[in-house]
């Protein structure tokens, strides 16, 4: 058996001390080279995932392709005025010159308000002089008419469609001056070359217009209603004044 008592000429308690302390030095030395071992490998380990931690938390620009911003604006030159014509100024109206349009006004009279069916309307066409200077116009047959047009704007009566003229009427207009042309309407229908037959006009509600050359009066209503039965007299705001014998123009 192995015997650990000590043995010498000191005490025992001595020998056991010196046993104990230089175990202890054994001890402190093992402590102090493991510590230095587990230092040096911990703080390479550390190192590398510090380094690939570094690395995944930088990663490597994107190969985009860059986008290239287009040069500044230079001062654009100011656009080049469209060359306009001037407006001519309309020509100054001498007494006794012929008649623009914009110094004539046309319109339409009728002389009732409302006519029944058999009645023969007259309509008057009034040309007047609205301008500063005397000046002449034709206002024959050949070139101012009457026209009879249904509330949709179809045209249903001109007295040029059957008694087409060829006459002229120059006037000279003064200021203010009015020339007046009368008109007997039949009560049938009619349209350009007057072709047969003819047909008569319902009743229902109508508009007069005048015109002369490119001139249009205002539209002016007017009644034309059913005859009243034989025996009856029509209401006083009914009756019209009864022309002659419808002539073969109208």
């Amino acid at each position: 058996m192995l015997d650990l008592e000590p043995r010498g000429p000191l005490p025992s308690q001595i020998y056991w001390r010196r046993r104990g302390l230089a175990i202890g030095i054994v001890v402190l030395i093992l402590a102090i080279i493991v510590g230095v071992a587990f230092a040096v490998f911990t703080g390479g380990s550390d190192t590398k995932t510090t380094v690939k931690t570094s690395a995944s938390q930088n990663p490597q620009p994107e190969n985009k392709t860059p986008v290239v911003a287009p040069p500044p604006a230079s001062a654009a030159p100011a656009p080049t005025p469209t060359p306009t014509e001037a407006v001519a100024p309309p020509p100054i109206l001498k007494e006794g010159d012929d008649c623009p349009d914009s110094t004539l006004a046309v319109k339409g009279i009728t002389n009732a308000p409302q006519y029944v069916i058999g009645d023969q309307p007259k309509f008057t066409m009034v040309v007047t002089n609205i301008g500063l200077v005397a000046c002449k116009r034709d206002v024959g047959a050949a070139v101012l008419a009457a026209y009879v047009y249904s509330l949709d704007n179809k045209r249903l009566w001109s007295n040029l469609d059957c008694a087409p003229s060829n006459e002229t009427l120059v006037k000279t207009f003064n200021p203010g001056e009015q020339v007046t042309t009368e008109v007997t309407w039949t009560g049938m229908g009619s349209a350009p070359q007057c072709p047969l037959p003819r047909q008569p006009i319902g009743p229902g509600t109508y508009n007069l217009v005048v015109q002369l050359g490119n001139l249009r009066s205002a539209s002016v209503p007017f009644i034309l209603a059913d005859a009243p039965p034989p025996g009856a007299a029509p209401p006083a705001d009914q009756q019209a004044p009864h022309g002659p014998p419808p002539g073969p123009g109208n």
